[in-house]
């Protein structure tokens, strides 16, 4: 029996389609909306439900970027930004040149909630890091995104910050594969005879983001690096990856953990399944799913690194990307 289609949009009505992609990597959520009417207007708070009368939930939470009326159709095309776009559009820059955004003996997690709300971001989670910046000199932020600024913060402990589909914002221990602790949310059995709910299915393997030499420079001589062999490279053969923070990393032993955690994070193969499957509005990056197809060799659980919704009156689809 068909399912009937559900979606809700605060300030719009009968909504023809809803594209909504989200991604470990990618810097925002971002959705797409066509309506018939909408009282919405650029920069209203804009929050989507969708899926089926028996199964939906909100999947979106952010703000109005674009607007445009389309002829002769006489529709509206509607581009969001996810919550995490106040920090993408507020740029960081002192009233004097001689007084900028300064910390000193700072907690990573404090850092970022400091950058955070200058931009007006207050919902925020985070994750424990044991790590200190500016020790010994204080740090200056200035002429930088308060985002961008945050991404660097997150990208020398080897964490992930990004907005959830309710509009909090997290700086946490996050890799974009299965971690220990991490509990799949649902099971996609593609070998079944009925219920199958896979449309199409790819499995791949790259070392194209491996990266087996870490070197870091910090604060004037400090500095560390972080090496291991890999199997899916030839012996000998590093792929090197710069972790520049100068004035952030002031201690040997700061920068050598920063090289470490980066190590462990990237000293992997990228194993990755691409699928399309029939709309699940549970499926939402950074959760895991355990699913299996035998005839590809693909087994246990994944961790989805991207989502993309594609909701119509014709029908509900959601695409993958799972990584291992």
């Amino acid at each position: 029996m068909a399912r009937k289609l559900y979606a809700s949009i605060p300030n719009c009505s009968n909504i023809l389609s809803i594209n909504v992609q989200d991604s470990h990597g990618a810097q925002l959520g971002v959705a797409m909306i066509e309506c018939a009417t909408t009282s919405l207007d650029v920069g209203s708070a804009i929050t989507i439900d969708a899926g089926y009368t028996d199964h939906h939930q909100n999947m979106f939470t952010g703000y109005v970027k674009n607007i445009e009326i389309k002829e002769p159709e006489k529709t509206y095309a509607i581009t969001c930004s996810n919550y995490l776009v106040r920090a993408v559009d507020f740029f960081i820059a002192s009233t004097t040149p001689t007084n900028p955004f300064t910390r000193k003996n700072i907690k990573a997690e404090d850092l970022i909630h400091d950058v955070l709300d200058l931009a007006g971001i207050t919902n925020y989670g985070y994750d424990t890091s044991y790590f200190t910046f500016a020790i010994n000199n204080p740090l200056e932020v200035n002429l930088t995104g308060a985002y961008d600024y945050c991404k660097f913060i997150s990208d020398i402990l080897a964490f992930s910050i990004y907005a959830d589909i309710n509009g909090k914002v997290w700086f946490i221990n996050r890799r974009p594969y299965v971690m220990g602790g991490d509990t799949p949310i649902g099971t996609i059995n593609g070998d079944a005879v009925v219920n199958n709910e896979i449309i199409d299915i790819r499995h791949s393997k790259s070392d194209r983001d491996l990266r087996n030499k870490i070197i870091v420079y910090g604060t004037g001589s400090v500095h560390a690096e972080a090496s291991a062999s890999s199997p899916y490279l030839p012996a000998g053969f590093y792929k090197t990856v710069v972790v520049a923070a100068p004035g952030v990393i002031d201690s040997n032993g700061m920068a050598q953990a920063s090289a470490d955690y980066n190590l462990e994070l990237l000293n992997r193969l990228t194993e990755s399944v691409q699928l399309t499957v029939l709309g699940n509005p549970d499926y939402q990056p950074r959760e895991t799913l355990t699913i299996t197809r035998t005839a590809l060799g693909i087994s246990g659980d994944w961790y989805i690194y991207t989502a993309e919704h594609m909701w119509s009156r014709e029908g509900y689809t959601t695409t993958l990307e799972l990584r291992k």
